[in-house]
């Protein structure tokens, strides 16, 4: 692939991008409920939540779910078509408001989505939330860190290497030190606000005399991390080993930490 040896920037997610993990789903989703439900309501949530995130569900990973109708879209191009209920039935709607729009890009997408589904309240989901992101880099629930995926971003002769998470609060350097990649990074954001946050650090670079097309992203939720990147003229990586919704193609898509590193170092490579 001729255009790595343009790349200047690279941007890199955390959370399905640096480590992969979705064994935090269940408890997640167990923490926010716990008060609420019983046992047997908890566990019929986490069963049907893995349902969607393997595709056994008539909702579909890669589709927007609206936080008040609790109704499911699909869409072309990242636009909402096609309108059903939670059950899969076809209903006659269209979106005439975005904001109650959930795009479920990502495995915590899913969480988000029982969040809203049960009306979950802020602070009951920021605790969950916290409980979840310490035991997740903690024991017996700490997740694998992939020492190669990291000599291959410090391998990488891009001038820019930039670490961007929505993480907000004090987990996000809890994991930055748990990976131990301090030093990794020129740059370190947390609290991104994607896609908006996307979007406004590649027209920085723009702005700064970059060209999109020297612009690398690199997720694992299309939505927050590679379409903004994608509609500027950037390149993007899509790192998923779920089946998404819909038909779009990004510069290089892989599924695991593993084949990412092999990408990484044949960048590393070209450079020479």
């Amino acid at each position: 692939m001729k255009w790595m040896d343009e790349i200047k920037v690279v941007i890199f997610d955390l959370d399905g991008t640096l480590y992969q993990d979705d064994t935090f789903l269940g408890r997640y989703i167990a923490h926010m409920l716990k008060d609420n439900f019983n046992e047997e309501e908890i566990a019929a949530a986490v069963h049907e939540a893995y349902d969607i995130l393997e595709g056994n569900h008539p909702v579909h990973f890669g589709c927007y779910f609206d936080r008040i109708q609790h109704d499911v879209f699909l869409h072309e191009n990242f636009i909402p078509t096609s309108c059903y209920s939670w059950e899969g039935m076809k209903r006659e709607r269209h979106v005439e408001d975005d904001s109650s729009l959930l795009f479920i890009g990502d495995v915590w997408g899913i969480a988000h989505l029982y969040a809203a589904k049960f009306s979950i309240s802020q602070e009951k989901r920021i605790e969950a939330f916290e409980k979840v992101r310490y035991e997740m880099i903690e024991k017996p629930y700490a997740f694998q860190r992939h020492d190669r995926l990291f000599e291959s971003i410090k391998s990488l002769h891009a001038e820019k290497k930039i670490f961007m998470t929505n993480t907000a609060g004090e987990t996000g350097p809890a994991f930055v030190s748990y990976l131990n990649i301090g030093s990794l990074f020129n740059e370190y954001i947390f609290d991104a606000k994607k896609p908006v946050g996307m979007d406004r650090i590649v027209k920085r670079f723009v702005k700064k005399g970059y060209q999109p097309s020297e612009i690398l992203s690199i997720g694992d939720n299309p939505f927050n991390d590679l379409l903004p990147v994608k509609r500027l003229g950037g390149r993007t990586c899509l790192i998923s080993p779920y089946k998404h919704y819909g038909q779009y193609e990004w510069d290089v898509a892989v599924q695991t930490v593993e084949e990412l590193s092999d990408v990484l170092m044949h960048m590393s490579a070209v450079k020479l």
